[in-house]
Formats: C-alpha cells, sequence, structure tokens
C-alpha cells in the first residue's frame, strides 16, 4: 500500500470480462472529458478486468488512444469470443455456495479445483492474449495492486511491481476465469481469476478516504459474488472511508450484452460508457474532490 501521506484516493477496478475492460476504459474517457479525471488516484486496485484496465490507464498512453484500441481493434487482434452465461453462472456460485452450507473459503476452492481440471488454452496462448492487450510489459511506477486468486486454498493475493509476478502475469492470472481460460504459474502456485474472491477486492482500499469502485457486474445482492461488494463497501465505511460505486447503466448495459466475454461487443460497450462518464462526471467530480 502507498504511505500513510498518500492514503487519499483509491480508485477500484472491478471484474466483468473483455466487454468490462471496454466499459471501464470508456467510463474513464467519458469523465475525462467531462472535466473529471481521476488520474490522481494514490492507489490502484485491478481485478480480472480491472486488472487490464488499472495495466492500461498507467503505462503513459492517453484515454483517447486506449479506447481507439476498444472501438478500432487491429486487424490481427488475438482476442477470441469465449460462450459465457452470467445468469448461468451465477446460478451455479448460489448452488455451490448451498452445497458448501455457506461456507464461502470452501466454495473458492471447489472453484479452484474445477478451474484446474478444466481443458482450455494453454498458459502460453492465453498470456500471449494478455500481453497484446497491455501497451507496455512493464510494471508502472504509478502504485497499482492486481489481485488473483490461489487455487488450490482459495486466498486472495494481491500482486504489486515488487512481487514476483510480471505484470503480463499477474494480469493473466487475476483474468483467468475458471473453466474458460487456464490457471496461471506464478511461483510455485496456480492462480485464477481475482473475481472468485470478490468482484472487485474493495477491501484492499481500506485506510483510504475516498474510494471511488467501477462495477462493471454491478452490485447486485442475489449473486454471490458481486453481493459481496456492499459487503466491502459496508466494511469500508465502517472504517471512515468514503465511497462511490459505480456501475452500467442501461445504455451500457444493452451494449455489453449477455456475453462479457465477447470481443465483439467492445465498440458498442466503449461508446456508450463514454456517454455515461459524461453524464457522472460532475457527480464524480464532486465526490473525488471532496466538494459535494
Amino acid at each position: 500500500m502507498a504511505d500513510t501521506q498518500a492514503h487519499k484516493r483509491a480508485l477500484v477496478l472491478g471484474g466483468g470480462g473483455v466487454t468490462g475492460i471496454a466499459w471501464q476504459l470508456g467510463l474513464l474517457l467519458g469523465l475525462q472529458r467531462g472535466g473529471t479525471s481521476l488520474a490522481n488516484a494514490d492507489l490502484i486496485i485491478g481485478t480480472s478486468a480491472g486488472s487490464s484496465v488499472g495495466a492500461q490507464i498507467t503505462c503513459g498512453l492517453t484515454l483517447d488512444t486506449l479506447v481507439r484500441r476498444q472501438i478500432l481493434p487491429p486487424a490481427n487482434s488475438k482476442e477470441r469470443a469465449v460462450p459465457y452465461d452470467g445468469a448461468k453462472a451465477a446460478e451455479s456460485s448460489r448452488r455451490l455456495l448451498e452445497r458448501m452450507s455457506g461456507d464461502r473459503n470452501a466454495a473458492r476452492r471447489k472453484i479452484g479445483s474445477f478451474a484446474l481440471r478444466s481443458r482450455t488454452a494453454s498458459e502460453a496462448e492465453r498470456k500471449a492474449i494478455i500481453a497484446s492487450r497491455l501497451p507496455s510489459r512493464d510494471w508502472p511506477l504509478h502504485p497499482l495492486l492486481i489481485t488473483a486468486v490461489e487455487a488450490e486454498t482459495g486466498e486472495v493475493r494481491g500482486f504489486r511491481r515488487d512481487s514476483e509476478a510480471s505484470l503480463v502475469d499477474a494480469v493473466a492470472a487475476s483474468c483467468a476465469v475458471p473453466g474458460a481460460w487456464p490457471a496461471v504459474t506464478i511461483g510455485q502456485r496456480k492462480y485464477i481469476d481475482g473475481g472468485v474472491y470478490t468482484v472487485c477486492n474493495a477491501h484492499f482500499a481500506q485506510g483510504y478516504e475516498r474510494v471511488l469502485v467501477l462495477s462493471p457486474l454491478g452490485c447486485h445482492e442475489a449473486d454471490p459474488v458481486c453481493g459481496l461488494l456492499k459487503e466491502e463497501i459496508a466494511e469500508l465505511q465502517a472504517t471512515g472511508s468514503q465511497t462511490h460505486v459505480i456501475a452500467p447503466d442501461a445504455g451500457s448495459q444493452r451494449a455489453i450484452g449477455p456475453n462479457m466475454l465477447d470481443p465483439n461487443a467492445k465498440p458498442a460497450t466503449a461508446r456508450a460508457a463514454i456517454q455515461q462518464g459524461l453524464r457522472l462526471a460532475p457527480i464524480v467530480g464532486r465526490f473525488w474532490h471532496g466538494t459535494h
């Protein structure tokens, strides 16, 4: 974590597939165009899609350039569509949690076991896809924390510049959706999607005065993973943090569609998110700068 004097503002970027990447980048650009830049965050926390966004926005390129990459992907893009049903995944999570008698750690270990057994693309292929998303392969100087879950234990880990993981490995691990993409080897351990722990892992922002959360998957209590965000927000508020959560509005939800892992939905999602960001810029600006 940054030093005590810099514990002012934390930006939390949540999970949500490739459309979640497009939505968060588009939203950040819309906010910026509306007069609210979040570039002065003292800590950026990225989970799953948010890890890719965090790595991109700290690389030195402008948001205009990063969003253009979402709207006009290169002809040789390594991205590929992966079948995914969000409603079915949420229902599977609910049933698993019921079987585990509400033991979330046991449920996470089950998910980790499933991920390790699943037949997916190779780690090398997946890392090549992740690397193609990142303008830089080096950890940024800006404080960035990337979350991933240790597959065997179900414990969450925060990777930083001084950790043993390369930036590509950390992002690949954080984005390793169980059953869709392979677990990633870092050191002697296998890691899976940071969103398996919670959709945003906002608890890593404890101690910061203002915490802004971008959650592409929303904050639905009915979903056993997304619903934990409300608990995290309550805990942050109880320890003195002021919080603000942004989720996709109706227009962004329509653009995202049913499959968050479909790269074909990225252009429409980014465009919708820009408009959402423009509308929210005054509200977010007042929160971020402490004038609300």
